[in-house]
């Protein structure tokens, strides 16, 4: 089995979510390549980042479920793994 380009996911793809309130409703968006939905990501944060209640999340399909990458809250910006 070969090993996925920098950036790609191993047959899984890329999420970027963005809800205003926990629970409430969200744009979401999925990319099969991280670093496009990366660069999503942070225009997300650059454009409502500073909104208070925003959550901003990045994850990437993990079998049947989905792994995070990276989480915007409150002004604060966890890295839970790299691309």
């Amino acid at each position: 089995m070969s090993t996925p380009p920098a950036g790609q996911a191993d047959g899984g793809d890329f999420h970027v979510r963005m809800t205003f309130r926990k629970g409430g409703p969200a744009i979401e968006g999925t990319w099969a390549d991280g670093e496009v939905a990366l660069r999503k990501w942070r225009a997300f944060v650059g454009t409502h980042g500073s909104v208070p209640g925003v959550t901003i999340t990045l994850e990437v399909d993990a079998g049947e479920e989905r792994e995070p990458v990276r989480t915007w809250a409150d002004g604060v910006e966890v890295i839970h793994r790299e691309l």
